[in-house]
């Protein structure tokens, strides 16, 4: 039978549940199952804040009603208003509860945050049906634009993907549909009363720095273009055109500037170069048209002219009338929810889960025009290869941080050329700045690094690979001067970044780790053994914040881990940020590349499982004084599928189901948090396929359990499908017990990325309780170890170029050239000792922070152990463990004086040197000192086979550059 022809319609007090689709559906389970993909849709979903959760104005999807097509460039929709708290009525977006309608915009992102300073709906018009005065308006927007608000009601609006109606309480009925680059807009005025309309020039939803706009009564155009700032108001500035042709005469028109209207003028403009400044609704146009008109509007909208907005308009639209542009919209709609084909399920399930994936097919959008042309990351204007698209707003944060840990995923497996061409444009973000951040970023990490690392693993390898990673290489190390991380400097040359820092100085080490881990990957792939390992040990910096003692990731400090902080909240007491969006119970299991080792310091198996069963009994707490999780925010995505690393699947299954019910609904306020361009949503609909990315920076996939009966990836522009059977699943068969990868039994609970490339048939068996499947220690996802017992500091520095490395969190370094006076040359033997010192050149890793490394030393028969190297802020002291042969050990207790003390007792200094490097270039007075640490006797019988470097150190930070058995 045909898809029913159904349009989502408000319900007055409270948003649509199922109830309100009776008069569309049958009741049965099985006959309501069969709402079509395109019908399920309902963008109403997370337009309401919930104001009873412990998460600020982040209780609330952000999302909107509107119109716009996959990865468009516009996205024409209403913006509400409320009076009241501001952190509820005055969003900048669209607000469930409001009743008043600020207009009808151009662009809209998908679920963000940062009230008030929300980005995009340029150009706002407003249909107007009161009187005007002597043919002007009553009074000047740029005081009064409040009254002209448009009172509404739920009960008029009308919804559907690509379209958006609503009758507005004056009686003009408005209607929006649109193509890539233009909007058509309807509005059908009363037959009674004025028929104008108020264009807002200057009233996105953020500051506005000038605007023009110019009237053309015989051509019936109007024209213009506004400055201002992009999301969040960074500092990330940008320019954005419109010419609109409109299907009637005008009657009469007028511009105002400031409170002057000019009744009869064509053109107004205000504009300055002070971006201190904020012009919003300090200029614009009314138009008014024979009354009881009803308007066609096609307005095109482009970011590199007014010329190209024309160009775009009459390109995608010409001739085409309203239903056309609103048909064609919907045929595109349709074609890309058919990438995932979801069988059975309810009718509410079914709701959600392609409300979700229509969400995250919402962003990034086209930013080039019909004709090629865009606006690079230079501020400058470039043309695009034919056949390619230029994404630039790939996420709003400005650094990937939301997109990178779900959604950039879910494009890859649904629209690979769209994922290739998110790298594609990563690129010219490289090329265009010679930077991996687009501007300037709300959120930390070169994650754009993890996006591209991630796509490539997942196929889209269409882009310059070997410029990537060339890149990566000149730019993520000392001296640091050309990364986008902060504090890059010190995390390059520690491993970490102290607790002072502040500005989340803990999750960004974790952050930083992650994005190294990703570029080593890349390495990987294209054969560079040198950048692999490299990058793989910075990959393994988090252990540097990770505290043994208390068995949590912890912020640190010069002299120790700080066990006084609250991992409950974000802050600590002084108000120094520490974890990003969330808490440090949360932030602990952000550890994705290598969480098997995170499992064993925290105790095993049996009480990592304890620890992540009390970070469960709350999945969506928020970030403030809470012990639970924060499920609805990217740091936590991955934390269901630890279950997989701790050997109980079912577990992961758990989480999941309880998810899905708990914080999604399909009620205005049915999404949990802010959506952040579609990532919540991809991971809702990733918790529902039965799989996750969870190892970021590949395309490993992790195994929970399908929620529905069948599922098919069949992505566009690519013959490849994912076929997923997991037959008895409506019927309460919730669990995996057994799985054939293209008829093959797999016990193993993840897919390797070559199976996201190539496609293939999942069947699973599906029972309500769970058995075996997945639980043994063999079947765990990978954890990618490599690096883990390399060197990770970097204390020395060529004179005059101390921003290759510290030594002490505080900028110092010793003096490579003073070390090779006093004995101590790169490679070759300490004089009198057994000792070698480090080959390593200049900005590469010399030395040890402990964190339980395992190294071989260079001797493995002898009667003492003893390490060399130094402390800072110290002493410090440790306990290493000495492996034999035989299988058994021997703990030995050592420890290292400050490098500017004199020796401990036992302790012998092998080189002197005086001064030392500054980051600045500069050198510093005083006398430094490395030490051989008190020899220990070792089993003069037995062969060493390895020592294990303390997990921790008292006091000040160690640092051991060799290990000698004499």
């Amino acid at each position: 039978m045909p898809p029913r022809k159904s349009r989502w319609r408000r319900a007055g007090t409270v948003a649509v549940t199922v109830a309100c689709l009776s008069a569309l559906l049958p009741t049965t389970t099985a006959q309501a199952a069969e709402i079509s993909p395109f019908d399920a849709v309902n963008q109403f979903i997370g337009t309401e804040l919930d104001t009873g959760q412990n998460k600020s104005n982040d209780a609330y999807g952000n999302t909107f009603p509107g119109a716009g097509v996959p990865f468009g460039m516009i996205q024409p929709s209403p913006t509400t208003w409320a009076d009241g708290n501001a952190n509820v009525g005055q969003k900048g977006g669209y607000e469930y509860t409001a009743s008043l309608i600020r207009g009808f915009g151009m662009t809209r992102y998908e679920g963000t945050g940062c009230t008030g300073r929300f980005g995009g709906y340029e150009f706002p018009t407003i249909p107007y049906a009161g009187s005007l005065t002597d043919g002007a308006l009553p009074s000047s927007p740029a005081s009064s634009i409040r009254d002209y608000y448009l009172p509404f009601s739920h009960d008029n609006e009308t919804s559907q993907p690509g379209f958006y109606g609503v009758k507005v309480d004056n009686g003009v009925e408005a209607e929006l549909t649109a193509t890539a680059r233009t909007s058509v807009s309807r509005y059908d005025f009363p037959k009674s009363g004025e028929s104008s309309l108020i264009l807002d020039v200057s009233g996105p939803n953020n500051r506005t720095f000038g605007s023009e706009v110019t009237i053309d009564p015989k051509t019936r155009t109007v024209s213009g273009w506004m400055y201002g700032v992009d999301v969040c108001d960074n500092g990330n500035y940008y320019k954005a055109y419109f010419s609109t042709v409109y299907d009637k005469p005008f009657e009469s028109y007028g511009t105002w500037t400031d409170e002057a209207l000019t009744q009869g003028s064509t053109h107004a403009i205000k504009s300055t170069e002070d971006v201190g400044v904020d012009y919003r609704h300090d200029t614009g146009a009314w138009l008014t048209f024979q009354q009881g008109a009803k308007v066609l509007a096609k307005t095109g909208f482009s970011y590199v002219s007014v010329e190209n907005a024309a160009l775009n308009r009459e390109s995608e639209v010409g001739k085409d009338g309203f239903n056309d542009v609103k048909n064609d919209a919907k045929k595109l709609w349709k074609q890309a929810l058919a990438t995932v084909q979801a069988q059975g399920g309810t009718t509410e399930q079914r709701i959600k889960f392609y409300s979700a994936l229509f969400r995250v097919f919402g962003n990034p959008n086209v930013r080039e025009d019909v004709n090629g042309q865009y606006i690079g990351f230079d501020g400058k204007q470039h043309t695009i290869e034919k056949g390619h698209h230029f994404y630039r707003n790939i996420n709003w944060a400005g650094s990937g941080w939301d997109a990178y840990r779900s959604q950039v995923q879910l494009i890859a497996l649904t629209f690979p050329e769209v994922a290739t061409d998110i790298n594609r444009s990563i690129m010219k973000l490289v090329e265009q700045r010679g930077s991996w951040a687009p501007g300037a970023a709300r959120m930390q990490g070169d994650n754009y690094q993890v996006i591209l690392s991630t796509l490539d693993d997942l196929g889209a390898t269409g882009y310059d690979r070997q410029a990537a990673l060339a890149s990566m290489k000149a730019t993520q190390v000392l001296p640091a001067t050309r990364t986008s991380r902060s504090d890059g400097y010190q995390y390059f040359a520690t491993g970490m970044i102290e607790n002072a820092k502040g500005d989340f100085a803990t999750s960004r080490v974790l952050e930083y780790s992650i994005d190294d881990f990703a570029i080593a990957q890349l390495a990987r792939r294209l054969g560079d053994d040198e950048a692999y390992a490299f990058f793989s040990a910075r990959s393994q910096n988090w252990m540097n914040v990770f505290d043994p003692q208390t068995q949590h990731v912890r912020p640190r400090s010069r002299s120790g881990f700080d066990r006084s902080f609250d991992l409950r909240v974000r802050d600590d007491s002084s108000g120094r940020g520490q974890f990003n969006q969330s808490t440090g119970y949360q932030y602990g299991w952000l550890v994705p590349h290598n969480l098997s080792t995170l499992i064993d310091k925290r105790g095993g198996v049996d009480q990592a499982s304890a620890q992540l069963d009390q970070l469960m009994e709350q999945l969506d707490a928020g970030a403030y004084t809470q012990t639970g999780n924060y499920l609805s925010n990217q740091p936590a995505f991955g934390t269901p599928w630890v279950y997989n690393w701790l050997q109980t699947p079912s577990r992961t299954t758990d989480v999941l189901y309880r998810a899905v019910a708990e914080m999604y609904d399909t009620t205005s306020s049915g999404l949990p948090g802010n959506d952040d361009q579609g990532a919540l949503s991809a991971w809702y609909v990733f918790a529902n396929l039965g799989f996750y990315p969870a190892i970021y920076g590949t395309g490993d996939l992790v195994i929970s359990a399908p929620m529905f009966d069948r599922i098919v990836i069949e992505p566009a522009g690519v013959k490849r499908k994912i076929t997923i059977r997991a037959q008895g699943v409506a019927k309460g068969a919730k669990y995996v017990n057994g799985l054939k990868v293209d008829g093959k039994q797999r016990q193993k609970s993840w897919l390797p990325a070559s199976f996201a490339r190539s496609g293939g048939t999942l069947d699973f068996t599906m029972k309500a309780t769970a058995n075996s499947w997945g639980t043994a220690a063999a079947d765990v996802p990978p954890s990618y170890t490599d690096g883990a017992n390399a060197r990770n500091s970097i204390g020395t520095t060529p004179d005059g170029q101390g921003n290759l490395g510290s030594i002490d969190l505080s900028d110092w370094s010793l003096s490579r050239e003073s070390l090779a006076s006093a004995g101590l040359k790169p490679g070759e033997t300490v004089a009198g000792t057994s000792f070698t010192w480090p080959a390593a050149r200049a900005g590469e890793p010399d030395n040890w922070i402990p964190h339980g490394q395992k190294i071989k030393p260079s001797s493995v028969k002898g009667e003492q152990l003893s390490f060399l190297g130094l402390a800072t802020n110290g002493p410090a002291s440790g306990t290493a463990v000495v492996t034999y042969t035989d299988g058994s050990t021997q703990e030995v207790p050592f420890a290292l004086s400050d490098w500017a003390a004199n020796p401990a007792t036992g302790e012998t200094v092998v080189a002197t040197v005086n001064g030392r490097n500054n980051v600045n270039g500069t050198a510093g007075s005083g006398t430094f000192r490395v030490f051989a640490s008190a020899p220990v006797t070792l089993a003069a019988d037995k062969v060493v086979e390895s020592v294990t470097l303390p997990e921790q150190t008292d006091k000040g930070i160690m640092h051991i550059f060799d290990v000698a058995v004499s």
